[in-house]
């Protein structure tokens, strides 16, 4: 008969050896944080213990959870191993095998209602709540990033351990649903818990970046920087957020030298940080500057990894890079793939955005400035299911703004101009719009 453990957090785990539960835990506390490599930490004891059900669903849990699609088959190889143990998975086991399979198997709206439903049962259960909400802002759910969390705050209190990590979260979802004050209030609070919790500190950069406080978002970052700048699976995005405030500020050099230094892909580098970097060129792109060298290098590594199908998200970007990068065929063969990956189930919200938006990109590329605003303008007002942040999908507002004033369309300029104004986005960008209306 399994003897029962607990985790931290009071969830029963299916095994018999407390140094695979220990391993659970120190892994798991850090992919809470996004902290050194919890995959090292984990895997010797798998090995040792290949029918450690919840260390299985863990495993598969953060390779899922970095929304790099050619690790998916690895992932399901995890979640099998948990299903196949001889060590009798528990209920709330059962019901991760049952939603981290769907994932697996490219389902991620089907797997995130499945991890709703396992929260409503288990909602101390922390593994499956971040799980739940990376997959919410994959699928541009920006009120279930706020709502879910919430569902989850009064089984929890602030003496508990992973408290801090829990309003990392909600953090973040408040500033989806643009309660900037709170968010920040609630990021501060986090991080005052829990410093390397580098989810919380981006959830604060996000405010900073929705509020057009540059100088705020600057300094928050530098201040948190130590906790995040290395060692840390945030340290990509968090520096791309620093990246853009120095773009909004005007300080160009500063920008390109962080791309140069620390979003320029290393060899390690998964789907997400492939996504920072194309986002962040292409800014540069809209602002005349020449980064063409960079895109080059970017869009051979997308050739080398793009999983195309897995993720919209990930797609849209990838024919970012080639289209910025002259690779034509290229461009047309993952426009094509994503077309066809509207044949997956749960799919086609997410296609029916990244198709016309990779579209757009494909034609501002090419200078079709004209086209490019035809395809993307209509995507403005709905652009939630191609998945990302409100600051990731800003990418598509200025876009059109960049490929109006190219194409002549003055009216338009001033109205994207008033719209952003209006949302109180005081960028750099936001002024030189003012300079093209004026002139």
């Amino acid at each position: 008969m399994t003897t029962t453990l607990r985790d931290a957090y009071g969830q029963a785990v299916s095994t018999t050896d407390r140094a695979s539960l220990a391993a659970y835990e120190h892994a798991l506390d850090l992919f809470h944080g996004f902290r050194a490599d919890p995959v090292a930490v984990l895997t010797p004891a798998l090995e040792r213990d290949p029918g450690f059900v919840s260390g299985q669903l863990l495993m598969a849990g953060m390779l899922l959870g970095s929304f790099d699609g050619q690790l998916h088959g690895i992932a399901k190889a995890c979640v099998d191993a948990a299903a196949a143990s001889p060590q009798k998975a528990n209920e709330r086991e059962r019901s991760l095998i049952a939603a981290l399979g769907a994932w697996s198997e490219g389902e991620l709206l089907r797997a995130n209602q499945l991890l709703g439903r396992h929260l409503i049962e288990h909602p101390r259960d922390l593994l499956a709540l971040q799980l739940a909400h990376l997959g919410d802002l994959f699928l541009g759910h920006s009120f279930m990033l706020r709502d879910r969390v919430a569902r989850s705050l009064t089984q929890w209190s602030a003496n508990d351990k992973g408290y801090g990590y829990l309003l990392g979260m909600h953090a973040f979802g408040l500033e989806e649903c643009n309660e900037y004050a709170r968010a920040e209030a609630v990021g501060r609070r986090a991080v005052e818990l829990q410093p390397h919790d580098s989810w919380a500190v981006h959830a604060v950069a996000h405010v900073c970046e929705m509020q057009g406080r540059t100088a705020d978002g600057i300094r928050w970052l530098k201040t948190t920087q130590r906790h995040w700048a290395s060692d840390c699976g945030m340290a990509v995005h968090n520096h791309w957020h620093l990246a853009l405030m120095h773009v909004a500020s005007g300080d160009m050099d500063a920008a390109l030298a962080l791309y140069d230094e620390t979003v320029t892909p290393a060899p390690e580098a998964i789907a997400l940080n492939l996504n920072d970097a194309s986002a962040l060129l292409w800014r540069f792109h809209l602002r005349g500057v020449d980064v063409s060298a960079r895109w080059q290098a970017l869009a051979a590594r997308w050739r080398l990894q793009a999983a195309w199908g897995a993720h919209a998200f990930n797609d849209v970007h990838a024919v970012m890079a080639l289209a910025a990068a002259g690779d034509e065929s290229g461009t047309k063969a993952g426009i094509a793939a994503i077309a066809e990956s509207a044949r997956r189930p749960g799919a086609q919200a997410a296609v029916a955005v990244a198709l016309p938006a990779a579209g757009g990109l494909q034609a501002f590329a090419a200078g079709r400035y004209a086209h490019c605003v035809e395809l993307l303008l209509p995507l403005l007002a709905a652009s939630s299911p191609l998945g990302g942040s409100h600051a990731q999908r800003d990418l598509l507002h200025l876009t059109v703004i960049e490929a109006a004033s190219r194409a002549g369309d003055r009216a338009l300029v001033r109205a994207m101009g008033d719209e952003r104004a209006a949302r109180k986005v005081v960028t750099a960008r936001s002024a030189r719009v003012e300079d093209l209306v004026e002139a």
